[in-house]
């Protein structure tokens, strides 16, 4: 068996696996499943974070029990208020978090020996391990209670990307392009991997769109809309996925975790999923206004 295949079916069983858990979820049908659910993939993200960081001088600890508390109490918000306050509370919070990362470093400096650029590293690392992916992909809690279906629906669309990339890329990586699409960031990612992901994601995007939302209607203008929202999303659904590689290659390590066999961890699960969650529920009005006439 070769290692392409080998993966494949660790990845295959990681899938299942997954699919079980959220099928259980979407069973259950409950707001406080779902909404503990997003609080796990997040926690357990800011502990691959903090595992990672080990060797650099960012404030793990400061990072971690920030990391930890935040899913929780944007998910306690968003449940208990009215749906502005999820999008104050998250930028209120971040605030906070950078002022006492600031405080934190300029003690560090005076008192603890450490250079300038040892705290700038410091305080980039630190904020960049609870904004991505944990801050953007907590804006999923927002939805909660309001678009639950299109949320699944948007994880889905996410993450097929990412499955049919590679198997496109296994099928016919190399066949029609000499040059790699990612050759610094990502060397495995294939021009052909990306189009034939780019159709396949599309395609069975929208079948499980009508599935998903039945209010959805198969019309002209509908189907445009879709087709426009789903380029902009896959294109997001890549730069997600090349900026974990981007992180990872940044600080040497192969993969965020083991908890998934042929994924890696929690982290290279949500990577993706962090940028068109984000774009979708806070970053783009109008795409929340589409979202809210076709469920109506």
């Amino acid at each position: 068996m070769s290692d392409k295949t080998k993966t494949f079916f660790k990845r295959l069983f990681s899938t299942v696996i997954l699919l079980s858990l959220l099928g259980g979820a979407v069973a259950w049908n409950n707001v406080i499943g779902y909404g503990v659910l997003l609080c796990l993939f997040c926690n357990l993200t800011t502990w691959e974070w903090f595992v990672m960081l080990k060797e650099t001088p960012a404030c793990r600890k400061l990072g971690l029990a920030m990391g930890l508390v935040y899913p929780w109490l944007l998910f306690a918000v968003s449940h208990a208020t009215q749906a502005y306050m999820t999008s104050i509370f998250p930028l209120g919070y971040l605030v906070f978090f950078a002022l006492l990362a600031f405080f934190v470093n300029l003690f560090c400096m005076d008192y603890k020996g450490r250079t300038g650029r040892e705290a700038l590293e410091s305080m980039g690392l630190t904020l960049l391990a609870f904004i991505y992916p944990v801050w953007l992909f907590a804006f999923a809690l927002g939805a909660l209670g309001h678009f639950i279906w299109h949320l699944l629906w948007l994880i889905l669309f996410t993450k097929m990307s990412d499955i049919w990339a590679y198997v496109s890329g296994v099928l016919m990586g190399g066949r029609f392009f000499s040059r790699k699409f990612s050759p610094t960031v990502s060397p495995k990612k294939t021009w052909e991997g990306i189009i034939g992901s780019f159709i396949l994601t599309l395609t069975a995007g929208w079948f499980l769109l009508q599935a998903l939302v039945p209010e959805v209607t198969a019309d002209g203008p509908t189907i445009a809309a879709y087709l426009l929202c789903g380029a902009v999303l896959f294109v997001l659904s890549v730069a997600g996925d090349l900026a974990g590689s981007l992180i990872k290659r940044g600080l040497a390590v192969k993969d965020s975790g083991s908890l998934l066999p042929g994924i890696g961890g929690i982290f290279d699960l949500i990577d993706s999923p962090a940028f068109t969650v984000s774009f979708v529920m806070a970053a783009c009005p109008v795409f929340g206004l589409l979202l809210a006439f076709l469920k109506h």
